[in-house]
């Protein structure tokens, strides 16, 4: 890769960093289509997250950034313009600058984890769902699946009030589809997933007991490394068929390019 003074540079911000794949798919992606761009990874914590945002409207071959935990919900602080998805979910994980230094935000972890869904031949359509977590990338997810057609969601978070916020939206948006909050994993799940940042430490358990689960449940996460985390290690165990976090990644690159570009 030619690094000059042509080059456009993107990035990924996120606290931790190390564990992000973006920076080795979009440069492949940028190599293999010849493009004089770079994506470097950005350890940005939540204190520093304003700076960081008003610096990056001053750097004018700065193009656009993948925005990763903690920082989806944060950052809608500091954005200039937000799409309709972002303005209703209320949470951003791809910004883009334009020549002006206006910096817009855009929200693909929905799209992308159904496209990641669809890539490895699973389908939503009238499916029973269980999501634990609300957070950005979960309530982008939540959206997603009610767009396309399930036919319940179940919705578990250690803060049951937020989790009750995105239901409200949820039930609102889309009437006929059965929304509720739920502590216990049932038998009866086609799908459940993992939309929250636990399984990244070894130590990590899952946030519900995964006994319930029967052999023919699909279980996802959204987590990228480990890619076994305890979720899915649990999931296997009980004979799962399992989608790891990658998928999700990989389902909404060429989205992301196409905005920040």
């Amino acid at each position: 890769m030619k690094i000059d003074g042509k080059t456009k540079i993107y990035g990924i911000l996120g606290d931790p960093i190390k564990q992000v794949a973006t920076p080795e798919l979009m440069n492949s992606i940028f190599k293999k289509n010849g493009e004089n761009k770079v994506l470097i990874p950005f350890h940005v914590n939540q204190v520093s997250l304003e700076l960081t945002i008003q610096g990056l409207k001053k750097i004018q071959n700065f193009k656009g950034a993948v925005i990763t935990m903690p920082h989806k919900v944060e950052i809608l602080k500091y954005l200039d313009e937000t799409s309709d998805e972002v303005k209703m979910i209320g949470a951003c994980n791809v910004i883009k600058r334009t020549p002006e230094g206006i910096i817009k935000g855009e929200l693909l972890d929905g799209k992308g984890f159904i496209q990641g869904l669809k890539s490895n031949n699973h389908f939503v359509e009238s499916k029973r769902v269980f999501l634990l977590g609300c957070g950005g990338a979960a309530s982008a997810i939540a959206f997603a699946l009610c767009e396309n057609k399930i036919q319940k969601l179940s919705i578990f978070n250690r803060t049951k009030s937020k989790a009750m916020k995105l239901i409200d939206k949820l039930t609102k948006a889309y009437p006929n589809i059965d929304i509720s909050y739920s502590d216990n994993v049932s038998n009866d799940l086609n799908i459940l997933i993992n939309g929250t940042s636990v399984g990244m430490k070894e130590s990590d358990k899952p946030l519900l007991s995964l006994s319930n689960l029967n052999s023919n449940t699909l279980v996802a996460d959204i987590i990228i490394s480990p890619e076994m985390t305890c979720t899915l290690k649990q999931a296997t165990q009980k004979g799962c068929q399992i989608h790891k976090g990658i998928a999700m990644l990989e389902g909404q690159i060429k989205l992301m390019n196409e905005f920040m570009n």
